[in-house]
């Protein structure tokens, strides 16, 4: 649909999906990657007349305001990971502007209500007591986000410090969580469009990387002779002028993109390399698979395959949807606190679950172990890298 609106200007190359089996070629995405290795980014993508700038007149024909010196000016950043522990496991997650935040409240919330007897340990829950204190923490985590989440710039670095601060968050957690009553709050949106994939050496080093250009195929303006759509992440902005994440110049929006990594809290090694596509499902879905792999000692596999929730607009009195095969029982407990479910879940409608993939390595033995979704296309594969 995105594409389509564009027909007619001379950016779009056929007008149908490939058919299975068949080769698909895209020379003009060849001559970008060709400039791409030959030039670099800047030379061979961002100030190239032939990229960077078709870029800048597509959008500005469209009604839009990006210039050559916005490309120009871009910098790449490194910034430091941030994390939260559980049960002697490390999560590890993008920075703001990035949403990883809410996943980590989350987690840090459920670990305090576990260390204050607020609910039982993982062995001794009901599967309604569980799936009730994860969603309600992960209502705390979005409603962080949504309030603070921006880029770190300027005043935005400052109002973001308290985000992550351990004591605040087991505060919250003490505070609003109910064990017989869905009482917190957040506010997430819809959206997706992403593929990732986790790579893990017979060393234990592992890259988790996750891209998206977004809403299925962004703007779905192609710049001529480019072969790719452009994304649209400045949906993500808030138009609230008074908002931490309000619309400005030279500044990135609320990023839902979050590759995960787990280490062991004791020496570092690499636990897992994971992620959970799907536009606000990511924090969610890291939730559920780390609680998995560590609180109920689910194989790989297994923790991407179990059925998930997720809250799709995040309010207290908003729907969570429950994936077909959830437990009866764990339906009824949370419609008995009151929240509003909406249960069995299948076909199409399980996109709203997203798609995972994990490595698992065993500290002892250095042997992985990997779970694919089968919600999506996707593959765990062994590579033998050593030279024959």
């Amino acid at each position: 649909r995105q594409i389509r609106q564009w027909e007619g200007h001379g950016e779009i190359h056929g007008n149908r999906a490939p058919k299975a089996g068949e080769v698909v070629r895209n020379p003009d995405m060849a001559r970008v990657l060709r400039l791409l290795g030959s030039r670099g980014a800047r030379e061979g993508f961002y100030e190239h007349p032939s990229v960077g700038g078709e870029i800048v007149d597509i959008v500005r024909k469209k009604g839009g305001f990006l210039t050559s010196d916005d490309l120009r000016d871009h910098r790449s950043t490194f910034p430091e990971p941030i994390s939260a522990d559980y049960r002697g496991k490390r999560l590890w997650q993008c920075p703001p502007n990035g949403q990883g935040a809410a996943a980590l409240i989350a987690l840090e919330g459920l670990a305090e209500l576990e260390r204050t007897g607020r609910i039982p340990p993982p062995e001794d829950r009901t599967p309604g007591e569980t799936l009730h204190a994860a969603v309600e923490m992960m209502r705390l985590g979005f409603a962080d986000a949504q309030a603070l989440v921006t880029d770190p710039d300027g005043e935005a670095a400052a109002r973001m410090a308290p985000l992550l601060d351990k004591e605040r968050i087991r505060t919250r957690a003490r505070d609003l969580f109910d064990p017989e009553r869905a009482t917190c709050r957040g506010v997430p949106a819809e959206g997706s469009g992403t593929v990732s994939f986790q790579v893990v050496d017979g060393k234990g080093m592992a890259v988790s990387f996750v891209n998206s250009n977004y809403t299925g195929f962004g703007t779905g303006l192609i710049p001529k002779n480019c072969g790719f759509t452009l994304q649209n992440r400045g949906w993500g902005f808030v138009l609230d002028p008074s908002h931490p994440n309000r619309l400005r110049p030279s500044a990135r929006p609320y990023h839902t993109i979050i590759p995960g990594m787990i280490t062991h809290a004791d020496t570092g090694e690499l636990y897992a390399s994971l992620s959970n596509m799907g536009g606000y499902m990511q924090p969610q879905g890291h939730l559920q698979l780390l609680l998995r792999l560590v609180g109920q000692g689910m194989d790989p596999q297994e923790a991407v395959d179990a059925p998930r929730f997720c809250i799709v607009d995040g309010t207290q009195n908003g729907t969570v949807f429950l994936e077909e095969g959830t437990e009866e029982e764990a339906v009824e407990a949370l419609r008995r606190r009151g929240h509003v479910v909406r249960a069995n879940v299948t076909g199409g409608g399980r996109a709203v679950f997203g798609k995972a993939q994990v490595i698992v390595r065993d500290r002892e033995t250095g042997v992985l172990w990997a779970g694919s979704d089968g919600r999506a296309d996707g593959c765990a594969m062994g590579l033998d890298h050593e030279p024959s």
